[in-house]
């Protein structure tokens, strides 16, 4: 990014107020613009759907998104490979996101919106979504990360902080889970 576009972002992501601030944050680390426009090329719409799996509210998964990509910027991890860096940026979204779920407990959620574009998905598993939006946090955690996110579970073990076996347990009791609420909607339809 360049020119207006870039000094927008910095403005967005520091509140920078005039160009001697931008350009000290600038100098710093010449590379951060390149590396939150990289992660947001990359990762933006998986960060996005992600915390809005915790959320349910695409303002609160919005900010989300802007918060980890200051963590990025602020932070400048050196990451070993694309996935380091998406896994890194994964675990720091479902932190922030675990921590808004506190903060907004008593805020009412709006419905998920399915024109959030997903990896490889054509049909309409909207029902399904909905279904696993009723499982319990851990368990639509999993879900949402493997199956969506494409994450083996050790790697969701690393994201979440759980150990492995755990994780396995939750992916099965949740696969379980909704096998019973889809052959109960199916034998209602």
């Amino acid at each position: 990014m360049e020119g207006a576009l870039g000094g927008l972002l910095w403005r967005i992501l520091f509140a920078v107020t005039d160009e001697a601030d931008e350009q000290s944050y600038s100098a710093a680390i010449p590379d951060r613009e390149q590396l939150a426009s990289d992660a947001v090329d990359e990762c933006g719409n998986s960060i996005l759907r992600l915390a809005y799996s915790y959320l349910h509210n695409m303002q609160d998964a919005e900010d989300i998104l802007q918060e980890t990509l200051i963590k990025l910027v602020t932070v400048a991890p050196s990451f070993i490979s694309p996935a380091h860096r998406k896994a890194w940026l994964m675990k720091v979204a479902s932190n922030l996101s675990k921590n808004r779920i506190d903060y907004n407990r008593l805020r009412i959620s709006d419905e998920l919106d399915e024109n959030i574009p997903a990896a490889g998905t054509n049909e309409d598993l909207s029902f399904v979504w909905e279904a696993v939006r009723s499982l319990p946090v851990k368990q639509r955690e999993v879900i949402h990360l493997f199956y969506q996110e494409g994450y083996s579970t050790s790697e969701i073990s690393s994201i979440t902080g759980r150990r492995e076996s755990t994780v396995r347990s939750d992916l099965k009791r949740g696969r379980d889970r909704l096998r019973d609420m889809l052959k109960e909607a199916d034998d209602f339809e």
